[in-house]
């Protein structure tokens, strides 16, 4: 089964959730969307020791804002969803020790950006929208999912799919392969986490 990670948590209740239903990794958002957390609010919420990896979601951010955010919270994961650039990676790589992943919105070619970035330790990949950094909850042509999945195995690299995946359509994402999948709005209810949509969907995943 691939990797589960559900994105967006508001609350501590959306945490005690998803930690109940069980994901792979849980991520937080630290820049601008109706779904930001403060920092100090999330180091409230999390089980520094449960199994799920934390990730912190960052859009075009500078290094201090990356270290006062890790100075309140143990993150397993850092994931960039902007234009940050290589040389900005590498200085991060320098301060941090966790994982750093890249988001990518999917498109002509974005299949060669990851060879771009071949400094990071995994993809998102989202569904490209003019205006938006993602969180579209918008679904791309999945057909292109066993191309991304087949250069991020060949960069010994993680690949997570993201946008527009629902309970009702896992079973047709799953079926070209993808190495993790990431959702947000398809798992909400009234702009909270619900458990049944997580309940359904872990099902489903299951077949």
């Amino acid at each position: 089964m691939p990797y589960l990670k559900i994105c967006g948590i508001r609350s501590q209740e959306d945490y005690e959730t998803v930690r109940e239903y069980g994901a792979d990794y849980i991520g937080f958002i630290f820049a601008g969307s109706k779904r930001r957390v403060s920092p100090i609010d999330v180091s409230k919420w999390i089980e520094p020791h449960h199994q799920m990896k934390h990730v912190g979601v960052f859009v075009n951010p500078d290094l201090s804002e990356i270290e006062e955010t890790l100075s309140h919270v143990k993150l397993d994961v850092i994931q960039l969803h902007g234009d940050e650039s290589n040389s900005f990676i590498n200085d991060l790589r320098k301060n941090v020790n966790i994982e750093i992943w890249k988001a990518l919105p999917h498109g002509e070619g974005t299949l060669h950006q990851l060879d771009e970035y071949n400094n990071v330790d995994g993809f998102v990949i989202d569904t490209k929208v003019k205006g938006k950094w993602g969180g579209t909850g918008i679904k791309f042509d999945w057909n292109a999912i066993p191309a991304y999945t087949e250069k991020a195995m060949m960069m010994d690299q993680d690949c997570f799919i993201a946008g527009g995946i629902t309970p009702t359509n896992v079973e047709e994402c799953l079926s070209y392969n993808p190495m993790g999948i990431d959702l947000s709005s398809g798992v909400e209810e009234n702009d909270r986490k619900s458990p049944q949509l997580i309940n359904d969907l872990i099902e489903r995943m299951n077949v």
